[in-house]
């Protein structure tokens, strides 16, 4: 099972992702000043990045589950 990332935030301007989960995540950055968020997924070709609003976000969830990690932002 590969790290996963399930995401409930802002991702534009009247753009919300509602409980979308994000599988093959490599790489997750936290930018607090700036209340963003990054997550780095692994795609066919290279690698995405999707990047998130942290100001409408109250919860933020890690575990290890079977020795990946998974991590839950709402």
């Amino acid at each position: 099972m590969p790290h996963t990332a399930t995401v409930t935030a802002k991702t534009g301007p009247d753009r919300t992702n509602t409980a979308i989960v994000l599988d093959r995540v490599t790489d997750i950055a936290f930018h607090l000043n700036d209340k963003r968020l990054f997550i780095q997924v692994e795609q066919g070709v290279g690698d995405n990045i999707k990047e998130y609003d942290l100001s409408g976000v109250t919860a933020v969830t890690v575990a290890i589950v079977a020795g990946n990690w998974s991590v839950t932002i709402a």
